[in-house]
């Protein structure tokens, strides 16, 4: 019997000795189970696309050469002739805003010469010999021979209307010392006075009339026939020769600007281009209303100087308007000679600081207006 228990004892520790470790850990299927199920992904879930960040890996850089950015060259200011003998209040006035045009028209072939002037003239009347002179709108004969001659003599020549509208738009050719040999209002007899110094000089005389008398067919029939000449340049000095001022009604000043291109165009075949003001008198309203008519020109009654290419000279009177164009000098017949004296005077300056500065403005042309054209 003591045999037989020490036996059964001996195989009792075998048995034990062979079960599973996990097993005596985890008592039970069930639990066993779950443990499994805890520590292993399910099928529902995806691993993430992006690894943690210790596992990133640096993003490649590709390293480029980047040229240095060339700054753009500013175009350098182009410098406005001044004439220091222009009295005091009046300033020249540049009114040409891309100067690429305007050096292109300066330099260009077949273009006006730098230093050609221009100079606006104004007769009135002209006493005859022996008449006692009364008022600073008349000149003697003696003087008005005096002043032909003297013109003459000092090289100028005239041109009419449309030349000066080309000269002032694009610097279009016109001899280098010209002049604008205005007549105001109606006086046949002094227009004829002109024509002997017209024809041997082959001259223009333009003439400002008001036209409210067109129905005198005498006065037309006459002005008609001189115009066949080819000496007279007719534009417009009004109709009424209304002094327009800011409280002249809008119908008014429409009637004097307007009606007068009819006229005009009526005995003449001609459209005029300039209107010379009655008076000398103008509004901005009335200077965009002769814009609006087709007008290119106007003059009111201020010696200011001569007229350069881009180069007006202008009072305050007249730079409360926008367009210096409208508002052109003109010399009183009676300070005439002063006149196209002084201009030669400009017109010197303006030749020597233009060639002194020929060079500089060449490579500004070439630099900053033609480089990129054949692009």
């Amino acid at each position: 019997m003591r045999y037989r228990f020490l036996l059964l004892l001996f195989l009792s520790l075998l048995l034990s000795s062979c079960v599973s470790p996990s097993a005596s850990l985890n008592p039970g299927g069930e639990n066993s189970s779950l443990a499994m199920v805890d520590e292993s992904p399910t099928s529902d879930l995806q691993p993430t696309a992006t690894p943690p960040p210790s596992q990133t890996p640096s993003p490649t850089v590709t390293q480029t050469s980047t040229p240095t950015p060339t700054p753009t060259a500013t175009p350098p200011t182009l410098t406005q002739f001044n004439y220091p003998a222009l009295n005091d209040g009046i300033s020249p006035i540049a009114y040409l805003d891309d100067p690429c045009s305007y050096l292109e028209n300066r330099w260009g072939d077949q273009k006006s010469a730098p230093g050609t002037i221009v100079v606006p003239i104004m007769f009135h009347s002209v006493a005859k010999p022996g008449r006692v002179i009364t008022d600073s709108t008349t000149i003697s004969m003696e003087f008005f021979e005096y002043f032909m001659n003297r013109a003459k003599d000092l090289g100028f020549s005239t041109i009419t209307t449309e030349q000066l509208v080309g000269f002032i738009d694009h610097n279009e050719k016109i001899p280098q010392r010209s002049m604008l040999l205005i007549l105001d209002d109606r006086r046949p007899g002094v227009t004829e006075l002109f024509m002997p110094y017209l024809e041997a000089n082959d001259w223009t005389l333009t003439l400002a009339w008001p036209t409210t008398d067109a129905t005198y067919a005498g006065l037309w029939t006459r002005m008609e026939g001189l115009a066949e000449t080819g000496h007279l340049d007719v534009q417009s000095h009004g109709h009424d020769h209304i002094y327009i001022q800011d409280y002249t009604a809008l119908e008014e000043i429409e009637e004097e600007i307007y009606k007068p291109i009819e006229v005009i165009q009526e005995h003449f075949g001609t459209i005029p281009q300039a209107l010379i003001w009655p008076g000398g008198n103008f509004t901005q309203e009335a200077v965009l209303i002769a814009k609006e008519a087709g007008f290119k020109v106007g003059f009111t009654v201020f010696s200011r100087g001569p007229i350069l290419y881009n180069w007006i000279p202008l009072g305050q009177e007249e730079m409360t308007v926008t367009d210096p164009m409208m508002v052109l000098p003109r010399y009183w017949s009676i300070e005439g000679v002063n006149a196209l004296e002084e201009a030669l005077e400009v017109s010197e300056g303006a030749r020597l600081e233009a060639e002194s500065l020929r060079d500089q403005e060449l490579n500004y042309l070439e630099t900053y207006c033609l480089s990129g054209l054949d692009d």
